[in-house]
């Protein structure tokens, strides 16, 4: 379960913040990250408490993936990795759908 790596990957980054309280972290999660929604807030409970945030609310906002096949220009979104483009096509770029970011960190 790497989402539980994922989880103290955000926790270090909330580290310079830990003089503050936070109340609420947001993040965006395409859904080609291979990182399971459910899990991470599973595991952000399960691990809160370590950071100093056991009162804090994780937020998280799923980005669906666009891709731009090479083949014939279009742009699409496939729904999961291996998805062709609508032509046919499996020589594509994705342009989002992969990220995993901190977007928003909400102090109380």
């Amino acid at each position: 379960m790497h989402e539980l790596s994922v989880v103290r990957a955000l926790l270090t980054q909330l580290k310079p913040y830990g003089h503050r309280v936070i109340d609420t972290i947001r993040i965006e999660v395409g859904i080609m990250s291979c990182v399971d929604s459910d899990r991470l807030h599973f595991c952000f409970d399960m691990v809160k408490e370590e950071g100093g945030l056991a009162d804090a609310i994780l937020y998280i906002d799923v980005v669906p993936a666009q891709a731009e096949c090479r083949g014939c220009g279009r742009h699409f979104a496939p729904s999961r990795p291996g998805d062709a483009c609508p032509c046919g096509g499996y020589d594509y770029t994705l342009t989002s759908g992969r990220q995993l970011l901190l977007t928003e960190i909400g102090f109380g």
